[in-house]
């Protein structure tokens, strides 16, 4: 079986790294393989999961172009760990009391900055982040279940220019490789 590794971005700010794994997919956009990001030199995801991997590109994507202005007003001046904590409490609804003095009304909103686990499947379960915007800055905070919150801060549109372009690298790359794998050149 072959295996095609490529990375797209900056590992000390922000990269999205991807393996193919040619089981022949009836499609491109089928193959398999795994995905993760780097944030700040840190590796955010597990390497070791196998999945389809246009589905954890998609989410991700999705969370890039979704408008986040209203949710990260609200959190503003909460920090890190009561940002995410706030998020994760309003998207999956532990019956125990909200971690911050958030209006209850405000959970729908709150659910815009969630980037994990999102629908992003086997490539970053056990992890959450979310994504704010700050001014002229979007932070990412992040981190695996029940440990230490860390964050990373870049200009904004970092996320989704990152993505934007491993998503073109990833099709470009899968389509080679199904087309090499299909006869043709």
């Amino acid at each position: 079986m072959q295996t095609t590794c490529q990375r797209v971005g900056d590992r000390w700010k922000l990269a999205v790294e991807f393996e193919i794994r040619d089981d022949q997919p009836r499609d491109w956009s089928e193959a398999r393989g795994s995905l993760w990001l780097w944030v700040g030199g840190c590796l955010v995801g597990n390497p070791n999961a196998t999945e389809m991997i246009m589905i954890a590109l998609d989410s991700l994507r999705g969370t890039a172009r979704d408008s986040r202005d209203m949710a990260s007003s609200l959190l503003f001046g909460y920090s890190s760990k009561e940002s995410l904590d706030a998020v994760m409490w309003a998207r999956y609804g532990m019956e125990d009391q909200p971690p911050t003095r958030m209006p209850k009304a405000e959970d729908e909103k709150l659910v815009a900055v969630e980037v994990l686990p999102r629908r992003t499947g086997p490539s970053f379960d056990g992890w959450e982040a979310i994504l704010l915007e700050d001014g002229e800055l979007e932070r990412f905070i992040y981190r695996r279940e029940h440990e230490e919150t860390a964050a990373a801060a870049w200009p904004r549109g970092t996320f989704g220019g990152v993505l934007g372009e491993a998503r073109a690298a990833f099709e470009r790359l899968a389509k080679s490789i199904f087309d090499e794998s299909n006869g043709k050149s």
